[in-house]
């Protein structure tokens, strides 16, 4: 039952999928981290239906780009963009920590974190462009999305598990608590195992294709 509400808390946390209210409950609130591939698998599947529907009725190359590009930030509600932008205003700073901190929680934003986010949608933009110019249609274009979005929640997931805090409070103490941080990385580690596997099922040659742009789809 823990894990059936941990996996309701990623998806309810990081996503804007509906979903059951639940209690607080900080032990799987904790584990929860270890779901964001499953979140990345629902976003990555919405994205590979959106890209062969689109190979399927031949929509233009600008088109299918387009859905491919915006349907995750509605999914997600760009939460990660918001993280993004935060960080990018707190680094550009380049002041003490505890005054990079005060800017980190600053719901406004800074001109570093504007240009930093208009290069980031280029470059995220241009490889989708591309990606999809070169497989227009098929099973195969799907699956490497679908892929991509497993793989970058695993980054994400693992960095959370693994690298130090900026602070002990906020957001992402919720999902860093020691005690449950052995289990997490075991579950992680077995949705991690399947991901590869299937990946590589997938088509065996070209997935390393897919880990190179995994970074940029954050």
């Amino acid at each position: 039952m823990r894990l059936i509400r941990a996996v309701i808390l990623a998806f309810a946390t990081f996503t804007r999928i509906p979903m059951p209210c639940l209690k607080q409950d900080d032990s799987a609130a904790a584990l929860s981290i270890a779901f964001l591939p499953l979140v990345g698998a629902a976003i990555g599947g919405v994205v590979a239906i959106c890209l062969y529907i689109c190979g399927v009725f031949h929509l233009s190359r600008i088109l299918t780009s387009v859905g491919v590009f915006v349907l995750p930030i509605i999914i997600t509600g760009g939460i990660h963009i918001d993280g993004y932008l935060d960080t990018a205003d707190a680094l550009a700073s380049w002041r003490d920590k505890e005054r990079s901190l005060r800017i980190l929680r600053d719901p406004h934003i800074g001109a570093f974190a504007v240009i930093r986010f208009i290069v980031y949608m280029l470059v995220y933009f241009t490889l989708i462009y591309e990606f999809v110019g070169a497989y227009s249609a098929g099973i195969f274009p799907a699956c490497i999305l679908l892929f991509v979005y497993v793989f970058s929640r695993v980054l994400a997931a693992v960095s959370v598990l693994t690298m130090p805090r900026a602070r002990r409070g906020g957001m992402l103490a919720m999902f860093a608590k020691k005690r449950e941080s052995k289990k997490a990385g075991a579950i992680l580690a077995f949705l991690t195992a399947l991901a590869i596997f299937g990946f590589i099922r997938c088509d065996r040659f070209f997935y390393l294709y897919g880990l190179f742009i995994v970074p940029c789809f954050l």
